[in-house]
């Protein structure tokens, strides 16, 4: 019988779990957590508690260890295509690199000039370039690492860092852009939490450009703030009722019922096929049969 955590739509939906699967908290009392990636040099994954200014590790051991504190504020993170970790940091306003010997290297911190608002959520294409959205919550709010300080770009856009070392702005057309992955080198999915809530998907050019194709999808009850794709293409998307899984275009395929608001969301563990989640004070663990998406 299916854990009563898992809502099925259609019936291909409990193929992704194993027998006997069912959500597990592994950490609890956070304020709000969010950015998990797993780190495979370090076989940990990596989560933020942003309100706590901290950052939290859960090794492969079963060790959940304070990592970072302060954290700056961190946010969200990935890996960048040599296994580093890339935090995006609201008390910087930057976007950043760990080194081997654990310290940071600032990837990005102006364009033209002027100071970023809070980098929120980052992804790696597979050129190499990380492509991060920049909406002003850690401007606006204090929790978060707001100290009152103005927009300096005139607007919340989405960046991309060329492996060069240039930055451009590819999308400005969005609100409070959000969560963001690539379906592919030549499609993005962006998430925006704005007054038009809702997935988004972009046409990119090899040259870094990027035009809107239209609305993707859309969760309820709340919004999309996370999102992940497995290795068949299907989204996993954070909720307000948990994750929603859908297929590579955006139909409903079920849900994985949590708690909390679930903020985001990705896949790691030993063999990859881990979902981990952070929901609002909590930090969650899920078997599946499958794995993150390798582009």
């Amino acid at each position: 019988m299916t854990h009563p955590a898992f809502q099925v739509t259609h019936a291909d939906f409990p193929a992704l779990f194993p027998p006997g699967a069912a959500p597990e908290q592994l950490g609890s009392g956070y304020s709000w957590t969010e950015g998990p990636t797993y780190v495979a040099a370090r076989r940990r994954v990596i989560f933020s508690d942003v309100r706590q200014n901290r950052t939290w590790a859960y090794t492969d051991a079963g060790q959940l260890l304070e990592e970072l504190h302060p954290s700056d504020y961190q946010n969200g993170h990935t890996v960048d295509a040599q296994g580093r970790l890339i935090a995006c940091s609201h008390g910087a306003r930057a976007l950043l690199r760990q080194e081997p010997d654990g310290t940071w290297t600032t990837l990005a911190d102006r364009f033209e000039g002027a100071r970023l608002n809070s980098p929120n959520d980052v992804t790696l294409h597979p050129d190499g370039s990380l492509w991060f959205t920049d909406p002003s919550y850690g401007l606006d709010k204090p929790e978060e690492g707001g100290r009152g300080e103005p927009m300096e770009v005139p607007g919340r856009w989405v960046y991309r860092l060329a492996p060069d070392g240039t930055l451009s702005a590819p999308i400005r057309d969005r609100h409070k852009p959000n969560g963001l992955i690539f379906a592919g080198a030549d499609t993005l999915l962006l998430a925006d939490t704005g007054e038009h809530p809702g997935t988004y998907r972009y046409h990119v050019t090899p040259q870094g450009e990027a035009t809107l194709e239209g609305l993707h999808f859309t969760v309820t009850p709340g919004k999309t703030d996370g999102l992940r794709l497995d290795e068949a293409g299907r989204i996993w998307s954070s909720a307000a009722d948990g994750v929603h899984v859908l297929t590579p275009d955006g139909q409903e395929l079920g849900r994985i019922l949590f708690p909390q608001t679930v903020s985001n969301l990705c896949f790691g563990g030993p063999d990859g096929t881990t979902l981990f989640v952070t929901a609002t004070s909590g930090f969650w663990r899920v078997p599946t049969t499958t794995r993150a998406l390798r582009l």
